[in-house]
Order: structure tokens, then C-alpha cells, then sequence
């Protein structure tokens, strides 16, 4: 017998908000291949912008990039304002949240091993993502700094987590 969950509730009751892509409703003429943008998930339900993470599809993720630049400014005398000299842009930090559930009434350990398994390897893991690939290119690596396991109450088969991840962008260093 399949356990009964909401999984908007869950989201919202882990981090305080219900993202929108939860509501997400393909239309018959949508393709579910088209651009990757949408994967299937548990009980064949389509779900927006998947994201897999080394070998790993992450199981209802939701994520989150930013970046920002290192801008010097300089204030210049008897003038209002300041000179703006872009010095870099710092590495994308990537926040992925996601919610692991089973079908039948099973702790989920098996996926809890695997995503656990990315973060222990401390190596770079290529992120494959519409968002991602758009950003950052297709291909691209990144790095996990955090992983955490939230605490959920009153349902076993259902596990969240969430993850923090920097990008690697591969650089050359020319010497003379």
C-alpha cells in the first residue's frame, strides 16, 4: 500500500516556502525529452528542470545559483560617486533542495547512500541541468561544500536534503 504525502506540504514545512515548479503541468503537445527541462519522478509524474549531479538524477530537486563580482570602488574628490573597476567574478555557488521519496513504505537508503556517496568523494562532479548548462555551460563541474539531511517527522519513506555546490571552472595558468 502506497504511503499518503503531500509533497508541496513537505517542501514547505522543510524550508519555509513552496516553490512554484511543484505546479508545473505539462501540456499535451509538450514534449518531456524537449531541452531536458522536465524528467519523470516517482509514479511516472513529470517534474520541472531535473538535475543530475555525477551519475546521480537528484530526486525532486529545486535549485538555486548565484554569483556575484569583485568590484573595486574608488571615490573620487569634490565628485559624487566612485570609479567602478571590475576585478573577477567569483565562483557560482549552487543550492540544490530536494525531497527523496520511496514507493512502498521503506526508509529511503538507498538514495540517501548514493547522494551521501557524492559528497564523501571529494572530487569535482559534473552538473548536468537546463540551468546549469545555460550558465555555466554544458559539462560543467562543480564542487560539493555542504550536504545537509533536514529532519521530517511522521513519514518514513520520505527523506529531504540539501546541498551546497561551487563551480570548477578548469583554468589555464600560462608562465613566462
Amino acid at each position: 500500500m502506497a504511503a499518503s504525502f503531500d509533497i508541496k506540504k513537505i517542501f514547505r514545512e522543510s524550508w519555509g516556502y513552496q516553490p512554484p515548479i511543484f505546479d508545473v503541468a505539462l501540456q499535451p503537445e509538450q514534449s518531456i525529452t524537449s531541452a531536458d527541462f522536465f524528467a519523470k519522478g516517482l509514479y511516472g509524474r513529470p517534474y520541472f528542470m531535473p538535475v543530475t549531479l555525477g551519475k546521480v538524477e537528484l530526486p525532486n530537486p529545486v535549485i538555486r545559483v548565484t554569483s556575484k563580482k569583485t568590484i573595486v570602488e574608488t571615490v573620487l574628490v569634490g565628485r559624487p560617486g566612485t570609479v567602478k573597476e571590475l576585478i573577477g567574478q567569483e565562483d557560482y555557488k549552487i543550492n540544490i533542495k530536494g525531497i527523496i521519496v520511496t514507493e512502498n513504505n521503506n526508509y529511503p537508503e538507498d538514495d540517501i547512500k548514493k547522494i551521501h556517496g557524492l559528497y564523501t568523494q571529494n572530487i569535482a562532479h559534473r552538473i548536468t541541468s537546463p540551468l546549469t548548462n545555460l550558465l555555466l555551460g554544458e559539462g560543467a563541474s562543480v564542487v560539493i561544500t555542504d550536504l545537509t539531511w533536514p529532519e521530517i517527522s511522521g513519514i518514513q519513506n520520505v527523506k529531504t536534503y540539501e546541498m551546497n555546490l561551487i563551480s570548477d571552472i578548469p583554468f589555464d595558468l600560462i608562465l613566462k
